[in-house]
């Protein structure tokens, strides 16, 4: 949908269903990764203990604990880490199930720019002074866009703007929105932006 020329305000819109598609796929690659790595790492870990229990038990003369012990001290941190990104997984499919979506992906007025943020009661306004534009990001393959702010900019320590501007990025993704969700086009955003910031704005190439 286009806003007519000389509209006050430019509203983006979200599809509801395509937000809640693209999590689940996203939770998918997740989680299926995870698991692979996750095995692998546990067969290294069961592998190194087996290595250390021939180097030191039934062949000690060989001296090959060392290396045996430096193989096993290299595939715990990986299972480690493989168990931890399983439990963010599930903390952010948690994350999400919690959070309701925003009325509108962004609406933009001659005076700022306002961004949905989920779980928020409100929208983030965001005077346009302090935006410098949006990017298009593909972290899974798929644009999004994510908010880039003019340096120095202070004065964000709400929670809501937190959360959409310095989420905890490794519990979802800093990407602002999926592009394929919005029901105006990057080059329709584009020229709002430009039009309603009178010129400061844009999305970034």
């Amino acid at each position: 949908m286009t806003e007519p020329a000389g509209a006050t305000t430019f509203v983006v819109g979200l599809d509801r269903d395509t937000v809640l598609r693209r999590r689940e796929v996203v939770h998918k690659i997740q989680w299926v990764g995870g698991w692979v790595s996750a095995i692998l790492a546990a067969i290294g870990v069961v592998l190194a203990v087996i290595f250390v229990v021939y180097a030191v038990f039934v062949h000690p003369g060989a001296d090959m604990w060392p290396f045996a012990l430096l193989m096993l001290l290299s595939v715990l941190p990986l299972a480690v880490i493989n168990a931890r990104s399983l439990r963010l997984t599930a903390d952010r499919k948690r994350w999400f199930a919690a959070a309701e979506l925003p009325r509108f992906a962004m609406r933009m007025s001659p005076s700022a720019l306002e961004l949905g943020v989920e779980g928020a009661p409100a929208p983030v306004v965001l005077p346009w002074d302090v935006v410098k534009g949006f990017k298009v990001r593909q972290p899974f393959g798929e644009p999004v866009l994510e908010i880039a702010l003019n340096p120095g900019v202070s004065g964000l320590d709400h929670p809501a703007a937190k959360a959409a501007l310095q989420p905890k990025r490794m519990l979802r993704s800093p990407g602002f929105v999926a592009v394929a969700a919005l029901d105006q086009s990057v080059e329709a955003i584009d020229a709002a932006l430009r039009q309603f910031s009178g010129g400061r704005t844009a999305i970034l190439r």
